[in-house]
């Protein structure tokens, strides 16, 4: 029922008769209404209503634009609650649909940019810069499904280049962190063959979500609250070591140019001189075993600078305009 209601919805949409999609049911039905919703593009409202939407609605959701609606209820027929409960969610996609300008049509380069809350100042310089220089930016939250959705985007052949300042996700796949953008992270555009500059932010360190879920193993680690929900454990050098080895083994294998760019003054906000995952012994030696890893066509470039510093963000973009030019 899954595979059928995917074809279904995307019939529908090639031959111009769907303009939005809504779906109301349990695990199952949320499971085939999400199936067929995230079988569409980016931009067609979606809208599920389930008795499930208040756990963990990764795996219904995956890399697309659903949104989902708590129905409170179970959907037993028809009473004073689920009938307001149905108007309302009939209102959202309707008004979604209504809502929706359509797609927008831009000649300039697209440029995915990998972002996190603690690097906003990297993230808003360099975003500044790109678009002074003529270049539309997408950002992509790097929670897990930022790094998946930054991956599809560019497997689709919607980005131009890749500014990677947070990749973060490759130690959270490698290390059980809650952040896990699967396996191919760092992958698409090497096999597209488009221009990217690689930045280590925020891989010095594993995420955990809630901070109870931190293993045993680690409870002696530096351990630093970035919210009450989510703790974030120091890797050590043995682990910053090992991402470095899987980084560069990703690297070579890419079709496309590449600059790595190391911010020698810390990776993230709470890796800085005084603050309490600062370690630069096990910063070194991810530096230290991608340079002996990657080939030498793969150029890396170390600032004396912090990651959230605006030198390290004008420095990185100016890479990667120099590589978008050499490709053009």
């Amino acid at each position: 029922m899954m595979e059928g209601a995917s074809k279904i919805a995307q019939r529908l949409r090639d031959s111009g008769r769907l303009d939005g999609i809504m779906c109301l049911g349990g695990s199952r039905g949320t499971a085939i209404g999400t199936a067929a919703m995230r079988a569409l593009p980016f931009g067609i409202p979606k809208v599920m209503v389930s008795t499930i939407a208040s756990g963990d609605m990764r795996p219904y959701i995956g890399t697309k634009d659903i949104t989902f609606v708590h129905s409170v209820t179970d959907i037993v027929g028809l009473n004073r609650m689920t009938k307001r409960l149905l108007a309302c969610a009939a209102g959202a996609v309707m008004g979604a649909v209504a809502a929706d300008p359509g797609p927008e049509v831009s000649y300039k380069p697209l440029i995915a940019m990998s972002s996190m809350g603690g690097i906003n100042r990297a993230v808003f310089s360099a975003q500044k810069i790109l678009e002074d220089k003529g270049f539309e930016v997408v950002a992509f939250h790097t929670v897990g499904t930022g790094g998946h959705a930054l991956e599809d985007a560019v497997q689709q052949g919607l980005i131009n280049g890749v500014l990677d300042l947070v990749t973060h996700e490759v130690m959270d796949h490698l290390y059980g962190g809650y952040c896990d953008a699967g396996p191919a992270r760092l992958e698409a555009a090497g096999k597209k063959g488009i221009p990217q500059v690689i930045v280590p932010g925020c891989l010095d360190f594993i995420v955990f979500s809630p901070p109870e879920k931190i293993p045993e193993s680690l409870r002696g680690r530096k351990v630093h609250r970035h919210t009450p929900e989510v703790a974030i454990v120091r890797a050590n050098k043995d682990e910053m070591a090992s991402v470095g080895k899987t980084i560069a083994e990703k690297l070579n294998r890419a079709l496309g140019p590449i600059v790595v760019v190391i911010p020698n003054q810390g990776f993230s906000p709470a890796n800085r001189q005084g603050k309490p995952l600062y370690d630069p012994e096990a910063d070194s030696a991810f530096v230290e075993v991608l340079r002996q890893n990657l080939k030498p066509s793969i150029r890396i470039v170390e600032l004396d600078a912090h990651i959230n510093d605006e030198l390290f963000a004008k420095r990185a973009v100016d890479l990667l305009c120099e590589l978008m030019q050499k490709k053009a």
